[in-house]
């Protein structure tokens, strides 16, 4: 009988990978990685029974998580343009189809922020007013509002060339500075937000049945990205709403793992938007704790042990090194 392994998609620079990784092996979950950024030396074969041979490694997945699977990292093999587009395809395509065989999966399915927000409407979350355009100028006639924030549809970067990233941040913007995000061509879709006045941000985490919320205080959106150490971070107990939001959020995708951005604003959440791949490194050192790193780890291996049918309780040894008990 082939070996059960969890298989880990994504590239060399993810940390939050490495680190998770680690101590999964750690505590005797085994796992198995290829990177978006180091196919040039894969040597895998899918066979008939679902069975995985990866670099001599015989294996079946029993958790399938995609993080930074993106082949826009790959480097760019020999050969004519059109083939090296099917490389690309075929290995996005061979990603998702492992994640669709594996009994449990983590990251597959990110719905962009319209589903996202359509799905918090519906659960009664409040959300900020917006719209989508193609001229954010000549669509505030539609959207009165004192500030806005704009931002573009898809994710805040892009990768032109294999490790090389392009940002593309939000910004809050009056009405007349709404030309358009530079350095993007006009008629680039982009989602025009009104501003929403708070008195509190979080990022909170859910992973499994857990759940770990961070208080981020800063001045502008993208101070994340461009002055992280002006941006203070420190590990909270989330108002009930706001946890109550990211589980009803979490639960009606059936999301094991996500990072959910909110505000506080009188006296009710607002949800901005949820990454399925989402980091928590970075909130973690700035909060100086390991919460969601463990929490991460607790939920691939609960998922692993249902897969291969072991129902025994953890060792105390391992309650005591991921820590005993869940989070709110």
């Amino acid at each position: 009988m082939a070996e059960r392994r969890v298989l880990l998609l994504t590239r060399r620079g993810d940390g939050e990978a490495t680190e998770a990784a680690a101590l999964l092996r750690r505590i005797g979950v085994p796992v198995q990685r290829i990177d978006a950024d180091g196919l040039a030396d894969v040597r895998a074969v899918l066979g008939p029974d679902g069975v995985l041979t990866l670099d001599g490694h015989r294996f079946a997945p029993t958790v399938t998580w995609l993080r930074h699977f993106s082949l826009r990292a790959a480097p760019s093999s020999a050969g004519a343009a059109g083939g090296r587009m099917v490389y690309r395809d075929a290995w996005a395509a061979l990603a998702r189809q492992l994640a669709a065989a594996s009994p449990a999966v983590i990251g597959a399915h990110d719905p962009g922020q319209l589903v996202q927000r359509d799905r918090a409407r519906a659960l009664g979350v409040r959300t900020p007013r917006g719209l989508v355009t193609t001229d954010p100028a000549d669509a505030a006639g539609l959207l009165p509002a004192a500030r806005y924030v704009l931002k573009v549809l898809d994710r805040h970067y892009v990768e032109p060339s294999p490790g090389r990233f392009d940002w593309y941040l939000p910004r809050v913007l009056g009405r007349d500075r709404l030309a358009g995000v530079p350095g993007l061509p006009r008629g680039t879709p982009v989602v025009l937000q009104e501003y929403v006045e708070h008195e509190a941000e979080y990022r909170v985490y859910v992973a499994g049945d857990e759940l770990h919320a961070f208080e981020v205080a800063k001045e502008r959106p993208e101070d994340v990205w461009t002055r992280p150490d002006e941006v203070r971070v420190r590990q909270v107990r989330p108002p009930d709403a706001v946890a109550s939001a990211a589980r009803a959020l979490a639960g009606g995708t059936g999301a094991v793992y996500g990072a959910f951005d909110f505000l506080w604003a009188g006296g009710e959440p607002v949800f901005l938007e949820v990454n399925a791949h989402g980091d928590w490194l970075w909130f973690e050192r700035k909060a100086g704790v390991d919460v969601v790193t463990r929490a991460v780890v607790r939920a691939v291996r609960d998922l692993h042990r249902t897969a291969v049918g072991d129902a025994r309780p953890a060792a105390v040894s391992l309650l005591a090194f991921l820590g005993a008990g869940p989070g709110r």
